[in-house]
């Protein structure tokens, strides 16, 4: 049934991607992104709400099939500030500004879906379509949830997908557990009492100091977190010092935490203050670590992967589930969702560059897959008792 729908409306359903791709907008700035999704939703005669947590869209409807639960179905509006360099023919018309990750074919995905459902209304429950701002800088999610998402929109479970070039395309995958990891910010000060470089007895060598803490949190953490746990730290920054004889009052680091689970997370913290501590010791410098916590890790909930691979099966066929897939390390504020109400993230394969580098393409043929597992996810989730 879906399958007809679409081929009837795949060109329409192309000229959105295009249209959403040519005019990309930032986080927090999609008011015309925004506008394009509520005047969709309003013509498939979706009950719609606009401005949730600031620019983020939202979708109410009522199925025909009598009482049943809520289903929440989210997808994003923000694009990227990355120069596109790709060979489309509706490449972005947004000088700096793209649409690098696939929002834009994730929102169409969306639409679809609710343009589908909304034709046919069989299903029993509700189904709540959410476009949320900024998830690139991860902010739109909890934007969304302090301006009372959930308390205006009821959802008992709650879904969203993502492309991910590497895996075959037209596949689906949802992991059990951490799909995608947390995600905190690490800023370290080293302070140390600066000299000239033919006397580093007579002061204390930041540089080294910086040194020995960037190999020694590197190393201690594989003794600290078990093997088989996924935990990442990274520094892409450091500053430090004016002059190649002149040994710096002050040597700054800053990078990135990310772990699939809370226990993990907590240990990578833990342990870069108690590395900092053994480093002050050793070199005779003061270091001050300040960790921002941006997003937990992006939990799945075990009964409602099964649900997603129920919906992927009926949709595409058992052979094109793929088993055990891999978490991602990249991090995702629809953990905070999740925090909020069951749910599941998964993926669809597509092949082309990966997500953010400049010559990435949404590839438009999983389209209609994505949407069709959405549209499952409704009629099936919906019948469940909660009981």
């Amino acid at each position: 049934m879906f399958d007809s729908w679409y081929a009837s409306r795949e060109e329409e359903v192309a000229g959105w991607l295009r249209h959403l791709h040519a005019h990309p907008e930032l986080s927090f700035q999609e008011t015309a992104t925004a506008a394009f999704v509520a005047a969709r939703l309003q013509a498939s005669g979706i009950e719609t709400h606009t401005g949730i947590g600031g620019t983020g869209v939202v979708g109410v409807l009522r199925g025909e099939g009598g009482p049943g639960r809520s289903v929440g179905l989210r997808a994003e509006l923000d694009a990227l500030p990355i120069i596109e360099k790709s060979a489309i023919n509706y490449r972005s018309q947004s000088e700096g500004v793209f649409h690098g990750c696939g929002h834009d074919g994730h929102a169409v995905t969306l639409l679809t879906a609710a343009a589908y459902l909304s034709q046919h209304r069989e299903f029993p429950g509700t189904a709540i379509f959410i476009f949320q701002p900024a998830e690139e800088t991860l902010g739109g999610a909890r934007a969304m949830i302090a301006d009372g998402l959930f308390e205006r929109f009821a959802c008992d479970e709650i879904y969203a997908l993502h492309n991910i070039p590497g895996m075959a395309e037209g596949y689906i995958g949802v992991v059990r557990g951490g799909a995608l990891a947390s995600a905190d910010i690490v800023r370290v000060d080293i302070h140390a009492a600066g000299t000239h470089g033919s006397a580093p007895h007579t002061g204390a060598d930041g540089v080294m100091a910086a040194a020995a803490f960037l190999t020694s949190l590197q190393q201690s953490l594989t003794w600290v977190i078990d093997s088989r746990e996924s935990g990442v730290v990274s520094f892409g920054k450091i500053a430090g010092g004016a002059a190649a004889n002149v040994l710096p009052e002050l040597v700054l680091i800053e990078g990135t935490l990310r772990a699939h689970s809370p226990d993990v997370r907590d240990r990578m913290i833990a342990q870069v203050n108690a590395v900092a501590r053994s480093v002050e010791m050793t070199y005779g410098v003061q270091i001050d670590c300040f960790i921002e916590q941006l997003v937990p890790a992006t939990i799945n909930h075990s009964h409602c992967v099964d649900g997603v691979i129920e919906s992927a099966a009926r949709v595409a066929g058992p052979d094109r589930i793929v088993a055990h897939p891999r978490p991602v390390m990249a991090a995702e504020d629809f953990s905070l969702m999740l925090q909020q109400r069951p749910g599941a993230y998964f993926f669809i394969g597509q092949n082309g560059e990966y997500c953010h580098h400049p010559e990435y393409v949404f590839d438009r043929k999983i389209i209609p897959l994505g949407a069709a597992i959405f549209a499952d996810l409704v009629r099936s989730r919906a019948r469940l008792s909660n009981s």
